[in-house]
């Protein structure tokens, strides 16, 4: 884990990987989240004893860190190895390389100051490698247009960005590879480019947002409002309220998002979640159900499980929390097989729409958010008294409900009126903003 770095950019007048993020350390979050990932191969180990391919790995987590602060991150981080860097990345990576233990054999580099990459990253980067590629790196999309400029700031190329990506860490390498790049020397930005310089073969998988890297003020700002939203907390900072609290009722809500299928998962491309929003009129189902054949997505439904729910005597009202929690796992799983999804629910406070993110953010999917609305309060009437429920057991709601809903304002990527557009438009606008913005 390279930590060694001073953050002049970051002006934070000490060390980056000391700057406090939610009340810890950036090395200390890097630190936390590849223990549990290392523990995670120890469970396994325990948990299949009669396969003779599984056994407790080798491991250990070297921290490399300035000469000057040795002692601050050793207290700091007394459960892994601390060794002091140099004066180049290269030379504080090769320091750690040759602390590791000598069985060791796949080698993953980290920079602290991506601290939050989850533990999930970690192993999908080992898995890559230990499947047979000399290096893989974890890597986004580009949303940017990217100019290629000279000397003089003349633009003389604009690449292709969909065949570009933001590289990030951890970057996992086997170690004759990395030792044997690092031996032939030279500067690089990452250690893939030792790799690439000696001819040898870099893979890229899905990255994730989280394994954003801090280096300018603004990008504490953005860790933190990931960390509060990745621990359970709202923006403001205050404890994001469960399901049931939402929703109404006593009990208090478990966090129902970011639960897996089991098994391998093989991805041909990133998924994407479309996460529909509107009040009740204003056609999401046939939006969604446009959208699902043209794409194509998998529907998920809200009302369909509601309206299962209460029937079979598992939940006593259709608004409950209940419809959101069993959509949030069935689009969950979905995501898990690489399938996009389009989640057709109210989704009528942030919390819900933290949740569904959540889920994208848990299965590296990207994210659509599309509201619709009705611009022609007399059509919207209409359109809720004329609506006849096409799931047995769904009680539709009337105008009097949808007025006394509560609905909070978002900020979606698209907000389109059904007064104005036929179904086969609002498709055709939210499948060219998916084409325009990969």
């Amino acid at each position: 884990m390279v930590a060694a770095g001073m953050g002049v950019r970051l002006g934070a007048g000490m060390p980056k990987a000391l700057v406090r993020v939610g009340g810890r350390t950036l090395v200390e979050h890097a630190v936390d989240r590849s223990l549990r990932w290392l523990s995670s191969l120890d469970g396994a180990a325990r948990n299949e004893p009669r396969r003779r391919d599984v056994s407790k790995p080798a491991a250990a987590v070297v921290v490399v860190a300035p000469a000057t602060h040795l002692a601050e991150f050793r207290a700091l981080l007394p459960e892994v190895t601390v060794i002091p860097g140099g004066a180049e990345r290269t030379d504080s990576v090769a320091a750690g390389l040759a602390a590791l233990p000598r069985e060791v054999d796949i080698v993953l580099v980290h920079d602290a100051a991506r601290a939050l990459a989850p533990p999930a990253l970690f192993g999908a980067v080992a898995a890559a490698v230990a499947a047979g590629a000399d290096a893989v790196v974890p890597g986004l999309p580009v949303s940017d247009t990217i100019k290629q400029i000279d000397g003089t700031a003349r633009v003389v190329r604009t690449p292709d960005r969909s065949s570009l990506r933001a590289v990030q860490t951890p970057q996992g390498f086997r170690r004759a590879a990395l030792q044997a790049a690092h031996t032939r020397g030279g500067d690089a930005t990452d250690d893939a480019m030792l790799i690439e310089r000696a001819g040898g073969t870099v893979q890229v998988i899905d990255g994730d947002p989280l394994a954003m890297k801090v280096t300018l003020p603004p990008d504490i700002e953005a860790a933190e409002r990931m960390l509060a939203r990745a621990s359970g907390l709202s923006r403001s900072g205050e404890r994001r309220r469960g399901p049931r609290e939402v929703f109404g009722g006593a009990e208090r809500g478990r966090n129902f998002v970011g639960c897996r299928s089991g098994g391998d998962r093989i991805e041909t491309a990133r998924p994407t979640l479309v996460i529909l929003g509107g009040l009740p009129g204003t056609g999401k189902t046939t939006l969604a159900r446009a959208l699902a054949r043209r794409i194509p997505l998998a529907h998920i439904r809200v009302d369909t499980i509601e309206a299962t729910l209460v029937h079979t005597g598992l939940a006593d009202k259709i608004t409950g929390p209940e419809g959101y929690a069993v959509a949030f796992r069935m689009a969950g799983d979905q995501l898990a097989l690489g399938l996009s999804v389009v989640a057709d629910t109210v989704n009528p406070m942030p919390e819900t729409r933290d949740w569904w993110r959540d889920v994208a953010t848990t299965h590296h999917a990207r994210v659509v958010e599309v509201e619709l609305h009705c611009s022609d309060s007399a059509l919207h009437e209409r359109r809720v008294g004329e609506r006849e429920s096409d799931i047995p057991g769904l009680q539709v709601p009337t105008w009097q409900h949808v007025l006394d809903r509560e609905y909070h304002p978002w900020s979606p990527d698209l907000r389109l009126d059904a007064a104005t557009s036929t179904p086969d438009e609002l498709a055709d606008t939210v499948i060219d903003w998916m084409r325009s913005h990969p």
